[in-house]
């Protein structure tokens, strides 16, 4: 059976993307027929490695794409890019980018496919997946955020039509008894399979570096406002520490701003993207997650594989199914920005009780580790051909 991943870009440095991919090349290697659908290709090279054997089809390149042709095609494309999009729900996060255009393009992909497995990786993609699917596809459905974050009117519609969905799967625990009981007798089947690592020889950090890290898009959600103001609270006792904050987004100026604000100009650095986080993960001594919430938390993952111990608030949801608290990582109450400027002073001060968290969360890491979940998918794949 043909299994088929539609995403909104494949080529980005976001955290969905990585972990579709992470199954993807394993899948591959498993030598299953691997599709990955992207929506858009922003940049002609992407952030993280694709397996040769997957087949990548993009619906709308913005790299290649010639605007000014002076085709009928062409001319109607551009009009169409004028609108907004109509199928793509209003509530959705990155509604704004899409445009009728795109509504077309996806819709009409989703219709091509007449058999095999078609995973869908945001509310958007799988209510449209249950809208326009044919009979003979499996749909299997992904949350890659908590379900309680959602906006009222999104949350409704993703309640009322999930239901049609064959499989839905869930990052938590947590998630999977809401969902579970949200769709009590009917008959899609709700199924907890986590965010995965790839099985690397990783490079462990010496934990030598004066560095704290954090990655993610610049947004609200990811609270790096918090952390540059939890490192305003104890940058007098460690003047030669640095935050490194990779990633890009819309909050970029606003973060400028603040650093600026607290004179923290030669601590708190805005990195830009990176396409090695492992590199800088194993240059890090302490790794902090700052985010308001999470659909999981990719990245504590990340950086335990590094053998970098991680500062998290306890946000929902995600965090506390990943770190066993004050034993393979630290857990704050969340938004105490105080507490968590204390927790990093912690094990600022102390590479002992650095090294020991880091140790246990390499070994309680390989939980998450490919090879272990990648059997997860494995089983769904052949209950769903058993079914078939």
């Amino acid at each position: 059976m043909k299994i088929h991943f539609l995403v909104y870009n494949i080529f980005g440095m976001g955290g969905t993307g990585r972990t579709v991919l992470n199954v993807a090349n394993y899948l591959a290697e498993k030598n299953y027929d691997v599709e990955i659908i992207s929506v858009f290709k922003r940049q002609a090279q992407g952030f993280f490695e694709i397996d040769p054997r997957i087949k990548v089809t993009v619906l709308h390149d913005t790299v290649t794409r010639n605007s000014k042709g002076k085709d009928v095609k062409t001319k109607v494309a551009n009009q169409f890019l004028k609108l907004p999009s109509l199928a793509i729900h209003y509530q959705d996060e990155a509604y704004r980018t899409f445009r009728l255009l795109t509504d077309i393009k996806i819709i009409s992909y989703i219709k091509k496919i007449n058999s095999g497995i078609l995973i869908t990786t945001r509310p958007s993609f799988n209510l449209l997946a249950v809208k326009y699917a044919n009979k003979g596809v499996t749909l299997v459905g992904q949350e890659h955020l908590n379900i309680d974050i959602y906006p009222k009117r999104l949350k409704k519609s993703m309640l009322k039509n999930y239901a049609k969905l064959d499989y839905l799967l869930t990052l938590t625990d947590d998630d999977t008894v809401e969902y579970t009981r949200s769709f009590e007798g009917k008959s899609v089947e709700v199924r907890k399979i986590t965010n995965s690592i790839p099985k690397l020889e990783s490079m462990v950090s010496n934990l030598e570096e004066k560095t704290i890290m954090a990655a993610g898009r610049l947004v609200e959600q990811k609270g790096f406002d918090l952390l540059i103001e939890s490192f305003n609270y104890i940058k007098d006792e460690f003047p030669d520490w640095r935050v490194k904050i990779f990633g890009f987004g819309r909050d970029k100026k606003m973060l400028e701003a603040l650093i600026q604000q607290y004179h923290l100009y030669n601590n708190v650095i805005l990195m830009g993207p990176t396409k090695n986080i492992e590199k800088e993960l194993a240059k890090s001594s302490i790794y902090a997650l700052s985010s308001r919430f999470e659909g999981f938390g990719m990245v504590i993952v990340e950086a335990m594989q590094c053998g970098v111990p991680v500062v998290s608030y306890d946000c929902p949801k995600g965090p506390s199914e990943i770190i066993n608290n004050n034993v393979d990582g630290i857990l704050v109450d969340n938004g105490n920005v105080k507490e968590f400027a204390e927790k990093l002073a912690l094990l600022m001060r102390d590479k002992n009780l650095r090294e020991q968290i880091a140790k246990e969360g390499l070994i309680s890491v390989k939980r998450f580790e490919i090879d272990q979940i990648g059997l997860e998918w494995e089983k769904l794949f052949e209950d769903i051909q058993a079914h078939t």
